[in-house]
């Protein structure tokens, strides 16, 4: 009994350790994770522009295959951007594809899938909101399973037990995407208007709203109307779609109307 009550709570600080880094490696934001891959143009600074093929980690974006390549240092292969350095980029755009192509009858697809979801669309994201809804107590239950395991061990005493029992909590409970909001829930694939500023103000961006998370908004066939992202698109070079999605980031975003429709000749989608 005495080494199983020396060897239980080492295998379970382990145990709890090594899922937790499991976890944090494939846990990425949901809605930036749907560019991945993808050919993206973002500002970092006054007309300061990156544009290349996403790839999104846990802990930050990594852009690739870059339009502007040439440092002093020489040939830049990709750009990284830790987290801390995301909270700063304001948007992120993906030109949709051309609508003869094979990727533009499923981009149009998707779209029409938004606005008219079939129902196993609809029993899936159900089944996600009543889980974020209960997320809560699903971590304090989770926190008592693991504690009621320890109890006959050793591994209640271990030193930094309690935070290993945290962390695997935290971890565990963040695994599924998206914390529930009633408002942005409603109005998930209808036509809606992102406020946001740009160098000439205060701007109004509409679009479909395909998801959100804590970080972002994910918009499909949004109209373009900053001038500075006009003259910028070009570097995208993807196709003659005049259509685009944007994941705005939050802390430069917010969701400020409902729409029944788009003024007519102001619509991008084919």
């Amino acid at each position: 009994m005495d080494s199983l009550g020396f060897w239980i709570p080492l295998f379970l600080l382990f145990f709890s350790a090594l899922v937790g880094a499991l976890i944090k490696r494939r846990t990425c934001d949901p809605c930036l994770k749907k560019f991945h891959g993808d050919k993206v143009l973002f500002p970092i600074a006054e007309d300061k522009w990156i544009c290349g093929e996403l790839k999104v980690f846990a802990q930050g974006i990594e852009v690739s295959k870059l339009a502007e390549n040439k440092i002093s240092c020489g040939i830049v292969h990709s750009r990284i951007f830790p987290a801390a350095e995301l909270i700063n980029l304001s948007y992120f755009i993906r030109q949709a594809p051309d609508p003869d192509t094979r990727a533009g009858v499923k981009w149009k697809k998707e779209r029409e899938k938004l606005l008219h979801p079939p129902l196993w669309n609809r029993v899936k994201r159900f089944s996600l909101n009543s889980y974020n809804m209960l997320r809560d107590s699903f971590g304090q239950a989770l926190k008592a399973i693991i504690g009621s395991v320890s109890k006959q061990t050793r591994f209640g005493q271990t030193k930094d037990a309690d935070h290993r029992l945290y962390e695997l909590q935290s971890n565990m409970t963040g695994l599924v995407p998206n914390a529930w909001e009633p408002i942005l829930e409603k109005y998930r694939g209808k036509l809606v208007v992102v406020e946001r500023m740009a160098e000439s103000g205060e701007i109004f961006e509409s679009g479909i709203l395909e998801d959100y998370s804590d970080k972002y908004l994910l918009m499909r066939d949004v109209v373009l109307v900053d001038s500075s992202i006009k003259n910028k698109i070009s570097l995208l070079k993807e196709s003659q779609n005049p259509a685009c999605d944007v994941l705005y980031s939050r802390t430069h975003a917010l969701l400020r109307f409902s729409l029944q429709a788009q003024p007519y000749g102001k619509k991008n989608a084919t």
